[in-house]
């Protein structure tokens, strides 16, 4: 026994030190509450003690990070490690970068009131050309002393309970075996202590993770801690707003991302059922493609005689590439431009939605539907903040039965779960699920294989399975009383994989099906015009005659005519303009591009210089919609302001 524990010491002593960090931590937490309590509206004990259970993850991913070079010392099985001058040298690795990390949790105590939100990596552009730091820092230092006495007990703390993992330097066979077999097992837990979680469905946490745990977003500040926020900002562009106008009333007419309902406006409160699908294109649809001019093989036969029934859009876009870039657009009219808003530095400002709007302005009930564990792709976190009061994910379905064994719920199941749910709810309500069985590695229940239509690729046969839950849901949905005052919005998060040519260029690989149905009848015609995510939100609140203000980034389709929709994406650095027939792509400063989008499939001929007069009508919009979007997420104006 002595043997052993003699082995897991260098073990323990990581364990005991990371610990003793979190602990510190855990104070300076509770003194920046303490200290702000003010400025959190409605906080109490108990929400703060759920709060700060929230951050542990937080916490622990920021200390792995910053003692990263520290562990990789203590646990690496050399020789060396007996030395005094190797673990005096891992010391000083531990002790002073976390006590710098700590230093930056108190200062925040006192900066927080200012800003309204965790310290980042921003702090360092908008403050880095000031050369009157002492003249800052000193008259700070002074009115807030007792800080500077709390970093001095914690860096003493530090150095005190610092727990050593010196070894014996006579070093046999079993020494190296045994300490590489620890160092082996300690990979996997660290890694997923970095990372925030385990599994493939949990990728590394950032801000907008924070979301998922608070009721409004200054909350974010508690959950979170600074050295996280530097971190998960380091690598990300402080958006520099563009001037192209002196001001939004100076844009082009129509491209406002203010919207104000008209004077005669009368609201009718149906209710509305997002239904967002996993990786689906306009490849898959028979519908789509035929009005494309090159009709495929469709594998979304109920979808597509759907789309019959319903309001679309001859040419739809996905304003982004990823989940978490799909949700902002439908849910939120907020496209993503540059990087995704909610990885983004500002991704903790609060945001407009749908959801939001109809429940804080309407009494509406809303609920998000994820089948699976909660967290996944960063979706409850934006979810939360943007007005969807109830979560429905892995754990509240609770039967593993139905796990499809890397992602979710398979989606028969989980959407049949998500009706019996809508039926208890209080009308009206705004519910949205987004499926995940057409996710990679593209595998169908076992009862379903061989019997769903399969194709080239190994995703077809996923959407004909989602594609005939969706059949069964609708089916099942139509008995239930709310089935009627329901508008149904259903849309691709983003294009998924394709074996055809022309849906890989850079504007067909944004290509997606997108649909609004209402079973009233109301909404029907297939339009020879341009869609987009950001679309969605404008069109249904105009639709049910929304009678209040509000930001989004699209259009009102019904009140647009064909030949003044647009829709805008970001790929690779280039802004994607679409009017008309028309692709304009722009790098922010010059035009690099037209395309011919209908006709020019395969992005053959860029027609820049024989057509000016198209980029002379096209640029300004585009750069209103720039404008607006960088100058509104930068200055926290994303929610409509009466003032």
């Amino acid at each position: 026994m002595r043997k052993l524990l003699k082995y897991l010491q260098p073990l323990g002593s990581v364990v005991w030190n990371i610990a003793l960090v979190m602990v510190l931590y855990l104070l300076c937490r509770l003194v920046f509450t303490i200290e702000n309590w003010s400025l959190f509206p409605g906080l109490d004990a108990s929400r703060a003690a759920y709060l700060f259970k929230s951050a542990f993850k937080f916490d622990l991913s920021a200390i792995l990070y910053t003692s990263i070079i520290y562990i990789v010392m203590a646990l690496l099985p050399l020789r060396c490690r007996g030395c005094r001058w190797y673990s005096l040298t891992a010391k000083t690795l531990f002790v002073v970068p976390n006590f710098i990390g700590i230093v930056a949790n108190l200062v925040d105590v006192a900066y927080f009131p200012f800003t309204g939100t965790r310290t980042n990596a921003t702090v360092f552009n908008e403050f880095g050309n000031e050369s009157n730091w002492v003249q800052i820092i000193l008259p700070e230092m002074a009115r807030h002393w007792y800080l500077f006495l709390l970093g001095i007990a914690f860096l003493a703390a530090l150095i005190i309970l610092y727990r050593d993992f010196r070894t014996d330097r006579k070093c046999s066979v079993a020494y190296y075996l045994i300490h590489t077999a620890i160092l082996l097992a300690v990979v996997y837990p660290l890694i997923g202590g970095l990372r925030g979680g385990f599994g493939v469905t949990v990728r590394p946490i950032t801000l907008i993770d924070a979301q998922m745990y608070v009721k409004s977003p200054v909350e974010t500040a508690i959950v979170l801690n600074t050295p996280f926020s530097i971190y998960r900002t380091t690598d990300q562009t402080r958006y520099v707003v563009p001037e192209y106008y002196e001001s939004e009333d100076d844009m082009p007419e129509g491209f406002s991302a203010v919207h104000r309902p008209d004077s005669s406006a009368v609201f009718t409160p149906r209710n509305v059922c997002v239904i967002v699908l996993e990786s689906f294109s306009a490849t898959f649809s028979e519908f789509l493609t035929a009005g494309h001019g090159t009709p495929y093989e469709g594998y979304m036969p109920f979808l597509d005689s759907l789309s019959r029934e319903s309001l679309c859009f001859r040419w739809s876009f996905a304003n982004g590439r990823k989940s978490i870039e799909a949700l902002p657009s439908i849910c939120s009219s907020i496209p993503s431009l540059i990087e995704p808003y909610f990885l983004s530095p500002y991704s903790t400002n609060f945001v407009s939605g749908i959801a939001g709007e109809l429940s804080r302005h309407k009494g509406y009930h809303t609920a998000f539907f994820h089948g699976a564990p909660r967290g996944s792709l960063g979706l409850a976190g934006f979810t939360n903040i943007s007005g969807f009061d109830a979560q429905y994910d892995k754990e509240t379905f609770n039967d593993n039965s139905c796990f499809d064994g890397t992602w979710a719920i398979w989606d028969e199941p989980f959407l049949d779960y998500f009706k019996k749910e809508i039926d208890g709810f209080s009308e009206p309500f705004v519910s949205a699920v987004f499926t995940a069985s057409s996710h990679h590695p593209f595998v169908i229940p076992k009862e379903y294989e061989g019997k769903l239509k399969s194709g080239d690729i190994p995703m077809c046969a996923c959407v004909g399975y989602t594609d005939m839950a969706l059949r069964k849901f609708f089916s099942q949905a139509r008995r239930s009383s709310w089935f009627d005052n329901t508008i149904f919005v259903i849309s691709a998060d983003h294009m998924g994989i394709t074996n055809h040519d022309e849906y890989k260029t850079a504007y067909g690989q944004f290509e997606i099906p997108m649909i609004i149905y209402d079973p009233a009848g109301g909404l029907k015609g297939y339009r020879d015009g341009i869609a987009q995510q950001i679309d969605l939100m404008p069109t249904l609140l105009s639709y049910m005659g929304y009678d209040r203000p509000y930001i989004a980034f699209g259009c009102d389709l019904l009140s647009t005519a064909d030949e003044d929709t647009w829709a805008i994406n970001y790929t690779n650095g280039i802004f994607q303009f679409y009017m008309n027939e028309w692709c304009l792509q722009y790098d922010g400063r010059d035009c690099v591009g037209l395309y011919d989008y209908r006709n020019d499939r395969m992005q053959e001929r860029n027609v820049l210089e024989e057509h000016p007069e198209v980029v002379e009508y096209m640029l300004p919009p585009l750069q209103a919609v720039m404008q607006q979007y960088i100058s509104r997420i930068v200055e926290n104006r994303l929610v409509y302001d009466a003032d």
